[in-house]
């Protein structure tokens, strides 16, 4: 439960952190020849608008979401994705919300969408690693989790549920080497200890 709860703190900072450095990067990215000089002022303030409305709802949705308000949510990161549908935080947070209602056919969308655009982000990974294991698909379900832990090799988590989807397989080698990674990482991860 300690290292669900440190998981979900990281991945709140991870999605501010996201949020925060937006700002930025539309104005890096819109980067144009002098001779549009005029036209490319016009084009970064209404980008500059468009990304800090992008961003207050998606800040919005995040706030509902880590009330336990996942339909709620889910509407501000629509909004957000309605106007910017490049903004893969706000992507992968809406597969979140999704995956908190059980929407797995549309989370699954979201998040592989989200993964595409974020290939390093471990939480977009995490949560898609969660929707292939509630769909039935343990082996893309273990192969999202071996990718969270080359890119947050800390995260005790995703080492618990490839051992579980292992010893599901009965591919029990695989599911002790798991699931020890875990007890490694925590060694009071109640999970981890009950697979082992």
């Amino acid at each position: 439960m300690k290292s669900m709860n440190q998981g979900l703190r990281r991945i709140n900072w991870i999605i501010g952190v996201s949020a925060l450095l937006l700002p930025a990067l539309v104005l890096f990215a819109s980067h144009r020849p002098a001779g549009a000089f005029r036209q490319n002022a016009i084009s970064k303030t209404q980008r500059k608008t468009l990304a800090a409305g992008a961003l207050h709802l998606n800040t919005l949705g995040v706030a509902y979401l880590n009330r336990g308000k996942a339909a709620e949510g889910q509407k501000y990161f629509e909004q957000v994705l309605a106007t910017d549908p490049e903004f893969a935080v706000a992507r992968m947070n809406l597969g979140i919300a999704l995956l908190a209602q059980q929407k797995m056919e549309q989370a699954r969308a979201a998040l592989e969408q989200a993964t595409a655009k974020l290939p390093n982000d471990p939480t977009a990974w995490y949560s898609l690693g969660l929707v292939y294991k509630d769909a039935g698909d343990p082996a893309k379900a273990i192969v999202a989790f071996q990718h969270v832990e080359k890119i947050a090799p800390e995260e005790p988590d995703a080492f618990y549920f490839e051992g579980y989807l292992n010893s599901q397989m009965q591919q029990y080698d695989q599911a002790i080497l798991a699931f020890q990674k875990a007890l490694k990482l925590s060694p009071y991860h109640a999970s981890a200890q009950f697979g082992l």
